[in-house]
């Protein structure tokens, strides 16, 4: 009886403390975490098991299962953050308590059935694609008959298996789920104080550290395999990021208006190099040319600098700030007219690179069509027997980098985590100085093969930071764009001399040009001088000369083959300099926004969203309002091919 009335006391104590202070059950939560994850784990072995030939040694494997431990983590708690939040908000609002218990349990349910789905589909994706689930998975799902179809007859095992699978799972987890007691969320001080506790957990999950920018797949890239690179994410979040991405794919013909295809590849032959011999109907800028100089074998040097407009470059009409640069024009092939592509380093990288006309979607760097096989320049140096890298100071993975380069074309990448001991490091990695050393070493280190560096500056960034002690600052004030330009070109000037005093430059072609300008705004449809960046080659094939062809960063790409003798079939529209006719204007391309601008030395076209395409004449280097044309289809079709040809993945060297 006494055992009775102190049970009874006991039970009546616990309850006063359960009412008083509140519970809160998060086991359901909990356990799905750690069963998904264990499943992403389990299933992410079998399929690295499975191409196990593929793995160079132990780094690879090592790299596979860091970087899947990462992304699964941040999966798993993005999934959590929904009933996550619902929690919280049954604190405030008791009545929703049954309903969140009730929307917890499904949630969790359902997405550990698609994860299983997901992974079970995984295996003959990688088969037939080289890849983890992307968005053909979803793309394919417009042509359910043909899909069917193909599982039927060509995975009919493999379907059936993944099947008895999910089912099997729906099953046992759904008897797993209706075993868990509610979620109760009596309102109280502890109870909130645990949940709020748990946000900075849900943050650093999500991101998966503290770095700059949340987890991405190009954080996780290490190889040139393609395949190697997509197992350490898991099916699910390969989706999932490749329906984020299609945010990216605006389309030309949909925004400025649209022409035949058939006179829109006429259009765009017409106005390539009249040495083109075209190769291929399928992809029709395919083409080959002569090369201006016979094949040596020197090594290729392009430095991008980051937002270097002509404004800040004193031989190009800007401010006094670039010492460097300004020495070069007399040493160098100089070009006085040369116009980026877009405002962003994507951008800029795209055009220096590739070769590609901007488009009002994003770069291709980080469009999910382009991640294999989309022609670079690397990939003409690697058929040439060259070693490529990309070096750059700070966060490789930014703006899908790394993940774009190691997929077409590119060795290898140095970043920020690869300096030991820098000289100083900022918030967007190590200095330019820093960053100049580092390439230095790599380019005196002894190899069988001539080299192709790409190298990407970034002191020349907000919040401008550099180290003490290197420039006598043009402003007061040290952390401004005119000081952090100074260093900038400080930088690149002791770069350019140490390849000189060193008989580097014998040995190698460079290439300097920035990326875009810096505070490219104004209310101009297109503001056309902040297009403007310097540009100039070191080669003894041309010496010295100031250029003022008008000139695109698209045309730099086949000008350096050309320079190097490299003959081989490439995509790229872009002149080759060296070999322009007597008669050639030059024009421009340049995305601005949601606007593009198509500039010759006599007119500029503007091209808006839903209206008619507008034309003004060029007078004097200045552009007349006072009076419009209509213009003919040659900026619509030069707008037009970079979204046609990236849809119809027309711009790469193999079908």
């Amino acid at each position: 009886m006494d055992s009775q009335l102190n049970l009874s006391r006991k039970n009546n104590l616990q309850n006063r403390l359960g009412n008083r202070i509140g519970i809160i059950k998060l086991q359901l939560p909990f356990k799905f975490l750690i069963s998904a994850f264990f499943l992403l784990s389990f299933t992410r072995l079998i399929f690295t098991t499975m191409y196990v030939d593929r793995l160079s040694g132990f780094n690879d494997l090592s790299q596979i299962l860091w970087g899947g431990f990462r992304i699964d983590v941040a999966t798993l708690f993005q999934i959590l953050t929904v009933p996550y939040l619902l929690i919280l908000l049954s604190l405030i609002l008791p009545r929703l308590t049954s309903f969140v218990d009730r929307f917890t349990r499904w949630w969790c349910w359902s997405f550990l059935i698609i994860l299983v789905l997901m992974e079970c589909a995984t295996p003959s994706f990688l088969f037939e694609y080289n890849a983890r689930p992307n968005r053909l998975f979803f793309e394919y799902l417009s042509s359910p008959n043909e899909v069917a179809g193909m599982l039927l007859k060509g995975y009919f095992l493999q379907m059936l298996v993944a099947v008895v699978l999910v089912i099997s799972s729906a099953w046992l987890t759904r008897s797993w789920l209706k075993s868990h007691d509610p979620i109760h969320s009596q309102r109280s001080i502890k109870n909130t104080l645990l949940l709020l506790l748990l946000i900075p957990v849900f943050f650093v999950a999500i991101r998966s550290g503290f770095q700059h920018r949340p987890i991405n797949p190009a954080m996780v890239a290490f190889s040139q395999d393609r395949l190697l690179n997509t197992l350490p994410l898991n099916s699910t979040y390969s989706v999932l990021y490749a329906i984020y991405q299609m945010k990216n794919e605006a389309s030309a013909s949909e925004l400025y208006g649209n022409i035949d295809s058939d006179r829109m590849i006429e259009i765009i032959r017409a106005n390539m190099t009249k040495h083109a011999v075209f190769t291929d109907k399928n992809r029709p800028t395919l083409h080959t040319q002569k090369a201006s100089f016979p094949f040596k074998k020197k090594n290729l040097i392009i430095v991008v600098e980051e937002s270097l407009g002509a404004q800040f470059v004193g031989s190009l009409g800007g401010l006094p700030l670039t010492p460097n640069i300004d020495k070069w024009k007399e040493k160098s092939w100089f070009f006085n007219n040369l116009y980026a592509t877009g405002t962003r380093s994507a951008r800029g990288l795209e055009a220096i690179t590739t070769g590609f006309l901007p488009s009002p979607a994003r770069a291709v760097l980080k469009l999910p069509k382009a991640q294999s096989n989309f022609y670079t320049i690397a990939q003409s140096m690697r058929e040439a027997g060259y070693e490529n890298s990309f070096i750059y100071g700070g966060e490789s993975h930014f703006d899908n980098m790394k993940g774009f380069f190691l997929a077409n074309g590119f060795d290898f990448t140095i970043d920020q985590n690869d300096y030991k001991n820098p000289e100083f490091k900022g918030n967007w990695g190590v200095s330019d100085g820093d960053l100049f050393n580092n390439a230095i070493e790599y380019l005196n280190k002894p190899s069988d093969k001539p080299k192709f560096s790409l190298i990407f500056s970034s002191s020349n960034h907000t919040p401008f930071e550099y180290p003490d002690n290197k420039i006598e600052q043009y402003d007061k004030e040290k952390h401004t764009v005119n000081n952090a330009v100074k260093y900038a070109d400080f930088a690149l000037g002791k770069f350019l001399d140490e390849l000189e005093s060193n008989d580097m430059l014998k040995d190698s072609i460079v290439l300097v040009v920035a990326d875009h300008d810096a505070r490219v705004m104004g209310d101009e449809m297109v503001p056309i001088n902040r297009f403007h960046i310097p540009g100039f080659i070191i080669s003894e094939e041309v010496g010295q000369k100031v250029d003022d062809t008008l000139v695109s960063q698209i045309d730099l790409a086949p000008t350096l083959l050309s320079l190097l003798g490299i003959e081989t079939a490439t995509p790229m529209i872009g002149q080759d300099l060296t070999q322009i006719e007597a008669d050639y204007q030059g024009r421009a391309v340049m995305q601005y926004a949601n606007n593009q601008a198509y500039m010759t030395e006599d007119h500029i076209v503007y091209l808006q969203p839903e209206k008619k395409p507008i034309q003004y004449a060029i007078k004097s280097g200045n552009i007349d309002f006072s009076q419009a044309f209509i213009p003919d289809d040659t900026a619509l079709a030069h707008a037009q091919f970079s979204s046609w040809a990236y849809n119809n993945e027309k711009y790469r060297l193999v079908e």
